[in-house]
């Protein structure tokens, strides 16, 4: 019999175990943790057979490791992983948002007789921990497997054909090429995100109506400010060098946008605004990325006694899960915006037809 050891429980670790033990009932899943309530609860919920309070004796019994942990965290245990004594072609993983600092222990494992094939499932939620794990969390998600050594090639396929029920959409690449590609679609923009927020916040000391009204807008195209600050303290370091590179590229081109304002170019300026939209336009809609996706549905509601009760009955009528809900705009005598987040796409799609008495359109 296969036995799967998660290292780390949390969202991400604790939504592949799900997986597994729902599609896969004849492995053995075990679970080590720094937190052992996280254990507990998955115990709980039937989603792991072992809770681990030794590493390294759970670690001789696995066949296959999954290092659900931060990526300075999995380095650690992947720098003594070739002293500890193992099964023979352990096949070793991970689920990092950074490949090159990992991938770096590929030939040095491979001669322990440890197959390490690097993994990163673009897929999270706002909401963390093992009790939020979801066994369908990274469907239609891209998933990432890295690794360079031809002799780790049927390890990457015995984790891709483990991991296919997730019905994620599973890409082989370099290191290097996930680093560049997460580092221009996630990593430069979360530091976006902040900076605009430092912006804001130093602009607010002076003019404190600033911040009132940073809502709405705003706060949408902020919100990936609010995620950790210690996980993308880390995911900076570890990707410096092609985060730097793309801040350059961006700095390059404010310099020039600036300039276009100072002088007042009207055509330039109209280029640049109409290239950005249809490039924007042109983006893939559905599926998930390596930015947490947000499937949101604007309903128009009159300001009248239980009319998000109403909305809230008919979507749940249809047995339509929501993620959130939020009044963006509610005032006397006008309509106000109601926001209603979904899980997936098709949710939002069928809260459409069900609110189709409403007037209903998408941002």
């Amino acid at each position: 019999m296969t036995h799967v050891f998660f290292v780390g429980l949390g969202l991400i670790g604790g939504s592949l175990a799900s997986n597994i033990k729902y599609f896969h009932p004849d492995i053995t899943i075990s679970a080590y943790d720094a937190h052992h309530e996280q254990l507990e609860r998955a115990l709980s919920i039937g989603i792991i057979d072992q809770a681990s309070s030794n590493y390294e004796t759970t670690l001789q019994e696995a066949d296959i490791v999954i290092f659900a942990t931060p990526v300075q965290t999995t380095v650690q245990y992947l720098n003594q992983l070739p002293q500890l004594k193992t099964k023979p072609g352990l096949i070793v993983t991970d689920t990092g948002s950074t490949k090159s600092t990992i991938q770096a222990f590929e030939k040095d494992l491979l001669s322990a007789d440890i197959h390490l094939v690097g993994g990163h499932p673009m897929a999270g939620s706002h909401k963390s921990g093992v009790l939020n794990a979801k066994k369908h969390l990274f469907e239609n998600a891209y998933y990432i497997l890295v690794h360079q050594l031809t002799e780790n090639q049927e390890a990457a396929q015995q984790i891709e054909q483990l991991l296919a029920p997730t019905h994620a959409r599973f890409i082989h690449l370099t290191a290097d090429e996930h680093d560049q590609i997460t580092g221009v679609v996630s990593h430069v923009p979360h530091l976006i995100a902040s900076s605009l927020v430092h912006l804001n916040a130093f602009y607010a000391e002076d003019v404190p109506l600033i911040q009132d009204l940073a809502a709405g807008g705003f706060r949408d195209i902020t919100r990936v400010a609010s995620s950790s600050p210690e996980m993308w303290r880390d995911i900076s370091i570890e990707n410096k060098a092609h985060i730097v590179s793309s801040l350059k590229q961006l700095q390059q081109q404010l310099t020039e946008t600036v300039d276009m304002l100072e002088q007042g170019h009207e055509e330039a300026l109209y280029q640049f605004f109409d290239q950005a939209k249809t490039y924007r336009d042109g983006l893939p809609i559905r599926g998930k990325g390596a930015m947490q996706s947000t499937y949101d549905l604007y309903v128009d509601i009159p300001d009248k006694p239980g009319m998000i009760s109403k909305v809230t009955e008919i979507l749940s009528t249809h047995q339509i899960s929501i993620r959130n809900l939020r009044i963006l705009e509610v005032r006397e005598d006008i309509y106000g915006a109601l926001r209603i987040s979904f899980k997936k796409a098709e949710d939002r799609d069928a809260a459409i037809i069900a609110l189709s008495d409403f007037d209903t359109y998408l941002s």
